[in-house]
Parts: structure tokens; sequence; C-alpha cells
């Protein structure tokens, strides 16, 4: 390869990663109001880097001390209506004997188990669902801020993750069956009739799905069930019928004289419903349903948001921890390899900005065990470059030439290497498919990671390739020597 093309094609590459790296890590305002935000910035991270969000759910018929105290405590007739127990306040008749009291927080605990399901299914990081004196339920789960919103330098995404949580923690926490309505507010009559099971036998199953951008809740229907609703849909030839769970109409509607094409009900949901829709309807249909009615159908719920639990440096900690080993690891092989280590040190910045784009597409949620499955990534890369660097090494201490020992080094590595990155692939694919919540985020990244690794891999001898073809002495751009020998004759 002549001098202009190698230059060209290093040219271009250098600019692509300097461009994808500047992208992914450089924040800057744009006027007064409006600030670009790096990929690294808007990443979501786990509870652990930016801290978790909670919420406390009080069944009907049980307050707390600073609820007593502002709005029973001054009236006679009320404050003699509760009994205090622990630090919240139970209505007397639900408390009235011993038996009673061991029931009611029976249903409590039974109800912070389906709460419990209903928040694994939204697939967390991390959360926490636990019962509180005896009586009261408290929810946690990771804030979901970017880094810009953690520091308030995009105050509007805080406020929006806040927001979300809030109805999430709202729709998971509905009290009550499924139930299908003539209309949108709590006054609305059930067009189901009761004898025939209800509306929640109509269904299988219910699963959020997301298309080309959309999103969507889908109900599956028995057979039963769409014959039924089949009929009910042609009883009528205009209106729309709406689905409920309890009293909270979920602004999912059916309209009266449609013919069902199939036994799958599609409906296109607002991103930020969907999977609580798909996780409320889903519970309810399998009829994993609340004993008891929490904060007034979750109008009352106040969110409150702690300290990220490795501190407010967190997020700052890691991210200069993570740029050391990638310094590190750069300038070690500029040392030894010297401009093959520049090479060396150009796909190991490449790895890291594919990584942070990818984990910013893919929309993960990134905690600190998830740091150290990129680390593994960029570990694996760097151990196969290094190792292939060092069999080449060692091919020119017999004496061949550069070209003779990189392509019997390569050679000779590509076993080992390939084997190390189908076993780590295979290992992070089951994990990412298998478990849930923080491993299976941890396994996607570390797939994701893998296969930049070895992708990598050989776009380093690419690279290695393009950019020594115009050197004349080879082994000084790697910084090997050849053994010469005498002749013996």
């Amino acid at each position: 390869m002549g001098k202009v093309k190698s230059a060209i094609i290093t040219a271009l590459v250098v600019a692509a990663v300097l461009i994808l790296s500047l992208f992914a890590v450089i924040s800057c305002p744009l006027n007064e109001v409006d600030r670009y935000n790096s990929f690294v910035s808007s990443i979501h991270m786990g509870g652990d880097l930016t801290g978790e969000a909670y919420a406390l759910f009080y069944p009907e018929g049980v307050i707390s001390e600073a609820d007593y105290n502002l709005k029973v405590a001054s009236t006679p007739d009320e404050k003699d209506n509760y009994q205090k127990r622990g630090s919240v306040y139970v209505e007397n008749e639900l408390i009235e004997t011993a038996e009673q009291e061991a029931e009611f927080k029976s249903s409590v605990s039974s109800d912070a188990a389906i709460i419990n399901a209903r928040f694994g299914a939204k697939g967390y990081t991390s959360y926490s669902v636990s019962v509180v004196d005896s009586f009261v339920i408290r929810v946690s789960v990771p804030t979901n801020f970017t880094y810009a919103a953690y520091k308030e330098l995009d105050s509007a995404s805080r406020e929006s993750e806040l927001t979300a949580i809030g109805y999430t923690f709202n729709y998971l926490t509905l009290s009550g069956e499924l139930d299908l309505r003539n209309g949108t507010d709590d006054t609305a009559k059930s067009v189901i009739s009761v004898n025939a099971g209800g509306f929640a036998t109509f269904f299988k199953d219910v699963n959020y799905y997301a298309l080309a951008g959309n999103h969507y809740v889908r109900m599956n229907l028995t057979d039963d069930g769409y014959s039924r609703l089949s009929n009910l849909l042609l009883s009528e030839s205009e209106g729309s019928v709406y689905i409920f769970v309890g009293d909270t109409c979920m602004q999912l509607s059916i309209n009266y004289g449609e013919s069902l094409q199939s036994k799958t009900l599609g409906f296109s949901v607002n991103e930020a419903y969907a999977k609580d829709f798909a996780i409320i309807l889903n519970s309810v249909t399998t009829d994993n349903v609340l004993a008891n009615n929490y904060n007034d159908g979750g109008s009352d719920t106040e969110v409150i948001a702690l300290t990220a639990t490795y501190g407010d440096a967190a997020v700052i900690v890691l991210f200069v921890l993570l740029l050391l080993v990638l310094v590190g690891a750069a300038v070690a092989s500029i040392v030894r390899y010297k401009k093959l280590g520049l090479v060396n040190a150009l796909v190991l910045l490449t790895f890291a900005a594919v990584m942070i784009t990818a984990i910013f597409l893919t929309e993960l949620q990134f905690t600190v065990v998830g740091a150290f499955m990129l680390l593994l990534g960029f570990a694996l890369l760097a151990f196969s470059n290094f190792h292939v660097f060092e069999a080449v090494r060692k091919e020119t201490l017999t004496g061949r030439t550069i070209q003779a020992s990189v392509k019997t080094g390569y050679r000779k590595c590509l076993a080992t290497i390939l084997d190390l990155h189908i076993v780590i692939l295979v290992v992070a694919a089951l994990v990412a498919l298998i478990c849930t919540g923080e491993l299976a985020a941890c396994g996607l990244i570390l797939f994701i990671a893998t296969v930049a690794s070895y992708a990598l891999y050989w776009f380093t001898r690419f690279m290695w390739y393009v950019v020594s073809s115009p050197m004349r002495d080879k082994f000084g751009f790697c910084g090997f020597k050849r053994e010469v020998f005498d002749d013996e004759d």
C-alpha cells in the first residue's frame, strides 16, 4: 500500500474515532437555554450511582403518624377511631381482635408479594419491596437518572424521571379486578356480567412489545373470551368500552361494531406507560389481585429520591477510574510497541467510544457491576492484541521477516483468541437471556463488549497493515528486533 493511500485511510479512521469520541464524552451549551449532552452523560445510571427513589404505600384504614397529628389528633371523635401500631395508626375496626389484626397483616404481606412480582417484571437493575411496621409497603427503585439529570444540568430530565417513577408506582400498586366499562370515569358501569366469570377470564395473558419506535400492549384472548367479546362488540353499533383495573381507567378502548380479526387485542400506548400497563393487566388477568386499596388508588403517593449508594461523587470516580485504565493500557502499549502501540491505543479508544455509544443506544441502565463487565470486555481486547503482538515478536526472533512473523503469529493465536471469545460470548448470552434485572443488563453489556473485542481485534490487524505499509523499518515500527544468524560456512 502506497504512502498516500495509507495516509488517507489512517486520517479517515482517526477522524471518525475522534468525532465519535467527542460526541460520546463532550457536553456543551448550545445557547443560553439548550445544551448538548454527550452520550456518556445521557446514559441512565443504576441506584448505586445516582440513588434510588422510594414510596410508602398505606392500605386503606392505615395512616402515618404525621397525617394522624395533622388531620386526626385535633378531632376527638376521629381520634378514638385509631390505635397506634409502631409509627402508624390503624383504624379500630381493622384490628378489633388479635385474629383480625393478624389477618390484616397477612393480607398486606400477600399484597407485598404480588407487588414485588409486578416490579420484578419491570426489569429494574435493582429494586426492593418490603413491609414496614407490619402494615405499610415500601417500594424502592433506581431513580434512572442520567448523569446530566443527576447533576441537574438538565433539570427537565430529572423531573420527568421522577414523574415516570410516580406513574409506575401508581399503576403497579393498583388494586381491583379487570373490568370493561361504558365510560372513562369511576362512575361508569360494567358491561360484563359477573355471573359470566368477569372480564379477566377472557384473557390468557398480556405482554408488551415495541416495533419501529412504537410501543404496544398485547392482550391474548382465550377461545371463550374471543367468542364472548366478539358477541359483545357486535351487540351495539356505536360507542366504545374501556378497560379498567378496579376504578382506574387504563385509557384502552374497544369500539362497538368491530369484528375481531384475531384472538389478540393490540393497543398502541405511550412509551412511558406501555410496560406498566402490560404488567398490571397481566397481573390481574392471572388472578394476582391486591386484597387492599393503597394510598387512595395512588393519588397520595409521594416519591422520595435518596442519595446514591456510593455517594454523590460515585459517577465521577467511576468515570475517572475507567479513564485511567484506558490511558494506562494505551501508554503501556506505546512504551512497549512504539508506533504499533499507537495503533493499539487508537483501537482501545475505539472500543471505549463504541461501548459508550452502544450502552446509550440500547438504553441499558449502567451500574458498578456493569462497569466491571465493560472492563472485562476491554481486558479481553487488550489481552488479545498483546498476546498476538508477543507471538509476532517471538517469530521475529527466529529470523523471519516481519510479514511472515505477523502471518504466523496471527495463525498460531487464532484458536486461543477465538475460543476465548466464544466461551465468554456464550456465557454472556446465557446470563442476558436467563437472568433478570442487573444481571441481565450486565450480561448484555458483556455480550456487546465481546463482539466489539473480536471485531476490533481484526481491525487492529488491518490498521497495523495500513499504518506500517509505507514504513521502511517495519521492525522499528513495532519495537521488535530480528535475530541475525552468522553464516556458519
